[in-house]
Parts: C-alpha cells; structure tokens; sequence
C-alpha cells in the first residue's frame, strides 16, 4: 500500500457475496481465503510466493494443497509481482473515497463552526 494513503481499520463485508463465492469449499479453503483477504486489506497487496501466503495464513503443507487451488484464481498476480483480489480492491477504491469525503467535509464543518487558524 502507498505510504501516502490512509490505513482503513475498517473492511466492507458482505457474507453473502463470500458465502456463494466459496460455497462447497472445504472449510480450511474458506479460511484460508479469508485470511489471505485481511491480509491484502491490511498490507495492501500480497507476496507472489506460495510458501509466503502460506505463511501468512497459518496452515500445514497439507491443508494449503487442499486450499490453494480453489484460491489461487481469485488472487492473480498484477504488473507489479504481487498477489491481489481484484473485487477487494474495488472495495478499497470505494471505502477510500468515502474515507476523503469524510474527512473533507468534517474539515469543512471544524473550519466553519471554528474559523480557519
């Protein structure tokens, strides 16, 4: 993630979204897919490597061989090297901009009620 964006602790969810993208999955590739999703919105994007996705989720060898090939196509590597989910990143576009509003139009509420200093 760029420095000069804003860390969001806050990621929009949608269960049911989640709930038929990964319906009929073991539940470990659930897990792990939702792991690996907190991990991009936090760190913003993610390692190409599998043993470093791995990593960041916590599983055995074993449960990433029955996970990773229901995740991998969810998560493509972009121009960059790294891993991310094209869907989360839509969201973060969106929850950024709301973010700015936000934040713009409480500046603009502080300015007025307070004069500008």
């Amino acid at each position: 993630m760029s420095a000069d964006l804003p860390q969001m602790a806050r990621m929009p969810w949608y269960p049911r979204d989640f709930a038929s993208a990964t319906r009929g999955w073991p539940l470990i590739a659930r897990g792990a897919y939702r792991e690996l999703l907190d991990s991009q919105w936090d760190m913003g994007s993610m390692p190409a490597d599998q043993l470093d996705l791995r990593a960041l989720v916590g599983c055995t060898p074993a449960e990433w061989r029955i996970a990773w090939p229901l995740i991998e196509p969810k998560f493509p590597i972009d121009t960059d090297g790294r891993r991310r989910n094209p869907r989360l990143e839509a969201h973060r576009a969106k929850a950024l901009l709301t973010l700015l509003r936000q934040r713009d139009g409480a500046a603009a509420t502080n300015a007025a009620r307070w004069g500008k200093h």
